[in-house]
């Protein structure tokens, strides 16, 4: 075989091997540490990116930034999945159903907006559950209706 030939194989199999890039993320950065309600530093949520996913806990939190000794029972947990559009999920606590069942309830969080030290964030607020800790349904067979609020999440250091 020439040089010539053998070149152009090397070349040929370089732009065959060539790894295409990842597709976009919404969101693409690193959202690990503590972020603040904005409305009230007290409501807090320590967040952990591994990239496709970022999960986390709310925690409680004293005015001076430290965690209140008395946390809430049962760790309310967030779980988000990142896309290509969207950083979306729910947070996962316990709710009652009518006749007092205690029962697991995802509420649904999104994040719409991304900044280095703000989010928006979206999130169901109230659900209703049945006594079989399904989701209540209206009237027509469709799910009830939920709230839906929307919060500013902000690091408490300002990004830095």
């Amino acid at each position: 075989m020439s040089r010539a030939t053998v070149a152009l194989a090397a070349l040929v199999c370089a732009g065959a091997c060539k790894k295409s890039l990842p597709p976009p993320r919404f969101c693409d950065q690193d959202l690990s540490g503590v972020w603040v309600n904005s409305s009230d530093a007290h409501f807090a949520y320590r967040l952990t990116d591994k990239g496709e996913t970022v999960n986390g806990q709310f925690f409680a939190r004293e005015s001076d930034g430290g965690e209140w000794t008395s946390q809430p029972d049962e760790a309310i947990r967030i779980e988000l999945r990142r896309g290509p559009e969207a950083l979306e999920g729910v947070m996962k606590e316990s709710g009652q159903s009518p006749s007092g069942r205690t029962c697991p309830i995802d509420f649904k969080l999104q994040v719409i907006s991304c900044e280095s030290a703000t989010l928006q964030v979206v999130s169901e607020t109230r659900v209703s559950v049945g006594d079989d800790c399904m989701r209540a349904r209206s009237e027509d067979g469709g799910l009830a209706k939920t709230t839906l609020v929307e919060y500013r999440w902000e690091r408490p250091d300002g990004g830095r």
